[in-house]
This record gives C-alpha cells, sequence and structure tokens, in this order.
C-alpha cells in the first residue's frame, strides 16, 4: 500500500459531528467516525482504480467531541474512491457503512455517489419504488428462512444459490404454498466468525446473530461469485418482487449489547426508509422494545419481539387503530410440543394458546424456528445430536419437548413411519387452527432434517441446508400443509383480528369459542386430559362475500387410545362435516358427501388424532 504525501486539490476542514457515518456536504463529503481511548487516528481514502493508492487524512485527537472525530473533504468525487479507518495502527470499517466490497483480500467501503441523505446516513428518497401491502397479522402466514440456506442444496434448482436472487427464484413457490410474509434471518454484513472444532477443523457461524455493519446489506448475499455487485440494489430487487406479488418481507436484526438505542433507531429507519421493508423481528437482550414500538416512523411497521408492555403503549384493554406489534410466542412451542406428545398438565395450557389473540399485540405461533428441532426431527429425536458442532454436544438447549416414537432417529419401521406423519400432521393442524398468525420455518413442508442438530449456526452444509428433496413423504407433507394453509384462509373464525371471549356477547345463538367434552359444553380439562373439542360458531365471522363462515369443531386427541368426544347440536337444516382427519391416508377428504356425520351424538378420534369438522347443509335427496 502507497501513501501519497499530499492531496489532490482538496480542501480539509471541520465536519459536523452530529451527522455519523458518510454524508453529503457542499461539493465534497462529511466523514464522521467513533474513535475511542484517544488513539491516532485517519480517514483512509482508496482509489478506485488502483486500491494500493491510499490517502491519508488525520482525525486529530484535538479536534474531538467525546468520542466523536470528523472531517470534511471536498471537492470528491464518490464514485471514484473507497474507503476505511485506522486508529492505533488497526484498519477497520464505518459502523454506518452502506456496503462493504471485497477487494484482493480486503473489506473495504465504496463511497457512494450524489447526495446519499443527511443525519446518520437516512437517504432523502427511498431507494424502493413499490409500496408496503400492509396485511394484518390475523391474515398473515409467515415463512422464516435464511438466505443462504434456504437455496444452497442442488435440489433447489435455483442458479443463484444462496443469494437474494435464489429468494426470488422461489416466490412463485412460497406463493402457491399459501406464503405472505417472507421472513429473513440477519441480511446485514455480518462477521462469518470461524470456530475450532475438533480435530482442528474450523467451522463457519453463518447465521449472523452476532457483531455486524447494521447498515450494509450482505455481499456474499447479492452474488454467489466473487465478482463485484451491488447489494444494495439486488435487494432492493428481491423486497420489489415480493411487494409486486403482494408478498411482505420481514427482517430479523440481532443487537449487541453495545449497541446504543439511539443507534438502534437510526439502523431500523434507514432499512424502512431506503429499502421499504415490512417490518422487523428485533432480537437481543439490551433492547428497549417500547421505546421503539413508540417511535413515529415505525408506527406503520410490523415489529415482532418476545413481548412488549402494550398497556403502557395503548392504554389498558386499548384496541390500537392498527396493530402492528406481536409477540414471537416460544411458550406456544413449549406447551403444545408438551401436548402434542401427550404430557399430563397441558390441556388447558394449550386451549388458551390456541385462541390466544389479544388487541394489542399479535401472537407469532410456531412449532419449530431456526435453533431448536425440524418439525420432522421433533417426532425422530428426543435428544441433540450436536457432535459435528464441535462442542462435545454441550451448545443447544436440552428442553426440546420431543417424542421420537418409540426410536431415537430414522427407521424403517412403517409403523413409526406413520405414527411420525400423523403427529407433525396434528402439529401443522393445531398451528394453522390456532388464533395468533403461523410461522412456518422453512424447509418444515418438505419434511426438512438436521439430522438431531438441535443448533445447525455452524452447518454450512446439507445439514444445516433446506433440503429440496422430492420424496414421495416430502410432497404429501408439502400438499398436506397446503391444504392446512387454504382452510385457515378459507374460514374468517379461525383468523380474526380480536381474541374470542367464550360468550355469546352478540346474541348469535353459540358462544364465539366452546370447548366440549365426552358430554357437548362440558369440557374435561382434568391434569391427565390429552383430549379436546373446540367449536367456534361461524356466525362471529363473515366471509368475503359477506355471508357466514361455516362453524368448526376441532377434535383433538393425544391420548394413545381412541377416545369419544361429543358434537353439539347445529341449527335446523345443518350437520357436521369430516373435512380433516390425521389418521386417513390423505389427511384431507374430498367434498362428497359421505364424510357427514348424520344424527350423532358422539365421534370417536382415532389415537393421537387431530380431526376437524365444518358445518353444512343436509344435502337433499332427488328432485331435480
Amino acid at each position: 500500500m502507497k501513501t501519497q504525501e499530499s492531496y489532490p486539490g482538496w480542501r480539509i476542514s471541520a465536519g459536523d459531528p452530529g451527522r455519523m457515518g458518510v454524508t453529503k456536504a457542499g461539493s465534497g463529503y462529511n466523514f464522521t467516525v467513533r474513535i475511542p481511548d484517544e488513539e491516532e487516528a485517519f480517514l483512509l481514502l482508496f482509489k478506485k482504480d488502483n486500491i494500493e493508492e491510499v490517502y491519508k487524512v488525520p482525525l486529530p485527537v484535538s479536534d474531538r467531541i467525546g468520542e466523536i472525530s470528523s472531517v470534511k473533504v471536498e471537492p470528491l468525487n464518490a464514485g471514484l474512491w473507497y474507503y476505511g479507518y485506522e486508529a492505533g495502527h488497526n484498519y477497520f470499517l464505518d459502523f454506518y457503512a452502506k456496503s462493504i466490497d471485497q477487494i484482493d483480500g480486503r473489506s473495504i467501503s465504496p463511497l457512494v455517489p450524489g447526495d446519499i441523505g443527511k443525519g446518520c446516513g437516512i437517504p432523502l428518497k427511498p431507494v424502493i419504488k413499490t409500496k408496503s401491502p400492509k396485511i394484518p397479522y390475523e391474515d398473515s402466514i409467515i415463512y422464516k428462512t435464511n438466505v443462504r440456506g434456504f437455496t444452497m442444496n442442488h435440489g433447489s434448482n435455483t442458479k443463484n444459490k444462496g443469494t437474494f436472487a435464489g429468494i426470488e427464484h422461489k416466490i412463485s413457490y412460497l406463493k402457491d404454498l399459501g406464503i405472505t410474509t417472507l421472513e429473513l434471518m440477519p441480511v446485514y454484513e455480518f462477521y462469518d466468525h470461524q470456530t475450532v472444532v475438533d480435530l482442528g477443523q474450523l467451522r463457519r457461524s453463518y447465521w449472523g446473530y452476532g457483531p455486524a455493519f447494521y447498515f450494509a446489506p450482505k455481499a456474499s448475499y447479492a452474488s454467489n461469485t466473487h465478482a463485484h455487485t451491488d447489494q444494495v440494489s439486488r435487494f432492493v430487487h428481491l423486497v420489489e418482487s415480493l411487494h409486486r406479488e403482494g408478498m411482505e418481507c420481514i427482517l430479523e436484526f440481532y443487537f449487541t449489547p453495545d449497541v446504543r438505542p439511539e443507534i438502534v433507531l437510526d439502523i431500523l429507519h434507514y432499512w424502512r426508509l431506503t429499502f421499504g421493508v415490512d417490518g422487523f423481528h428485533l432480537m437481543g437482550d439490551a433492547l428497549l422494545p417500547n421505546h421503539i414500538a413508540e417511535d413515529p416512523l415505525l408506527k406503520d411497521t410490523k415489529l415482532i419481539y418476545t413481548g412488549f408492555d402494550t398497556a403502557s403503549i395503548y392504554g389498558e384493554n386499548v384496541k390500537p387503530s392498527r396493530r402492528t406489534l406481536a409477540e414471537h410466542n416460544l411458550s406456544f412451542e413449549h406447551v403444545m410440543r408438551k401436548f402434542l406428545k401427550g404430557d399430563d398438565g397441558c390441556v388447558e395450557s394449550a386451549a388458551y394458546k390456541l385462541r390466544r389473540n389479544p388487541i394489542g399485540c399479535g401472537q407469532i405461533n410456531y412449532f419449530a424456528d431456526h435453533d431448536g428441532f425440524t418439525m420432522a426431527d421433533m417426532v425422530t429425536y428426543e435428544q441433540k445430536h450436536n457432535e459435528k458442532n464441535g462442542e462435545n454436544n454441550h451448545d443447544g438447549t436440552d428442553q426440546n419437548y420431543t417424542w421420537n416414537c418409540g426410536i431415537e432417529g430414522s427407521t424403517s419401521s412403517k409403523k413409526i413411519r406413520v405414527l411420525r406423519r400423523n403427529q407433525m400432521r396434528n402439529a401443522w393442524l393445531m398451528l394453522m387452527t390456532a388464533q395468533g398468525t403461523p410461522m412456518i420455518n422453512g424447509g418444515d413442508e418438505n419434511c426438512n432434517s438436521s439430522l438431531g442438530n438441535n443448533n445447525p449456526y455452524c452447518q454450512d452444509n446439507a445439514i444445516g441446508w433446506q433440503d429440496w428433496n422430492r420424496k414421495k413423504d416430502s410432497l404429501e407433507m408439502r400438499k398436506f400443509v397446503k391444504n392446512c394453509i387454504r382452510f385457515r384462509k378459507n374460514h374468517p373464525v379461525l383468523h380474526q383480528s380480536v381474541e374470542p371471549r367464550l360468550t355469546d356477547y352478540k346474541s348469535l345463538g353459540c358462544p364465539d369459542l366452546s370447548y366440549h367434552g365426552t358430554e357437548a359444553w362440558f369440557p374435561q380439562m382434568k391434569y391427565n386430559s390429552k383430549t379436546l373439542g373446540i367449536m367456534y360458531y361461524g356466525a362471529y365471522a363473515k366471509k368475503t362475500d359477506g355471508s357466514k363462515d361455516e362453524s368448526i369443531y376441532i377434535a383433538l386427541n393425544m391420548n394413545c387410545s381412541a377416545q369419544k368426544l361429543a358434537l353439539p347440536n347445529l341449527n335446523d337444516g345443518e350437520v357436521w362435516k369430516i373435512v380433516a382427519d390425521t389418521s386417513t391416508e390423505d389427511g384431507f377428504y374430498p367434498p362428497d358427501e359421505k364424510n357427514t356425520v348424520y344424527g350423532q351424538k358422539k365421534i370417536t378420534i382415532p389415537p393421537r388424532t387431530v380431526m376437524i369438522l365444518t358445518s353444512g347443509q343436509i344435502k337433499k335427496q332427488g328432485g331435480n
């Protein structure tokens, strides 16, 4: 690297320390950076046509305010330069950098031509041209995945594997499945930490939950080659492609404890204004969630966190004009997994979780997330198998709440394989008939397995990638999931904007939600109970054509033996029709008369089965 002793006609003057990052200033640019410990520091400007030629602009300690150094360089043609910093003889990048390139093995930030903004690097004009579809939580189906892991497997049939373009190629797949909202694990420029494992090997952490440059889209997600590419425009293209299909894009942001609250808002503002993303899943222990929720600029943006104090934000039992906050509901996973495998003491908690939908805060429900067992592994393993992570199986949670159906790991036993299939189906039906917003962990619809690894953060390989195999079991499960989503969407009584009250508060003839046991209207929620009948009264919801919805009866039997549940009486001229039964070959019945339940007061539910019935008119016999 050749350091130049003189500047090419630049005027160097004090900058504006209140404008962090790089911002336009007259004919040049304002550079503001944090320099701790009173170290000698320099702004480094590299020529784009020869990065070995570098100009060092001093950032004197005497000119700093606190730990902030700021300098203005003009005139400066941004299109000709890269920049970085040096402090204490250590090279580093701008925390506020909007993009980061790899040039000859060096991480470096390009200056962006034109007016890139003011104040903390927030642009004056958004890059994106599409508008958010603004889908309410009650109408959303979220699909969460990792940009790289989603399409890296050869079975994805995408040319641009592991990139934003690879995801674009799969938008039609997601839409056909019934997805409304894509949630992406970190897409900003994070450190790919190397972890030493057994035999001296290295494992790369590719999830992104750690220190990062939060303003810059990840360069490797823009292209799977080493060629230079514009990661900003590539990410914009992905969001616009989703919006054009009526789909949303939510981004996960994991903030380390050293990121100050005001910087968190700067970051969220930047991604919201620049890229038009529809929401954020906030992660990190040092966040101030209510402070973020009350920010005026984010009032129409979906914000997901482990919990918000909505009473202090809106007032007690006050319904906001638009519900934008939601709880990432880990307790749903824990409770429903225990109920699924037939644990005692779960039925009452399961009933609560299935109806939970408070007016001030949505509920993001799921059976599997990026950490923990996949849904297929949830019915295949009871113990984690993380040995390949190189941490002696000490990493990852020990609280999996799972049942292997009799044998740990894969098996050729048809009986166990059918049981596992049925258990996954049970989970899907419970998830898609719960009042909260369902979230699918990418790949679960295809029976994706991580071979019992419940923390594949460093498995940048087939273990951690989504499997796009076309085996019969996977294709059948995908079809079943698609039917579950369609059934949910077709019945507004299953996804309302308010939580059921368990009373007939509109005097329509039945409570909006009621529970049933071996006798109608008398649920047996005893400690050892593993069965439950749930009825949603259709008159409490309207379809798009204005007609009332059908009533829906959900029969849950997590016992190892068949059980009888009472069927509530319907209005004159109506009968119950079975539409789904997880113990049958296809899971969903075709809409024909043979599935009608005539005159029965009770129905027998096979062991470990979820059955769904809907109300319908008695079909008249004969006539024209």
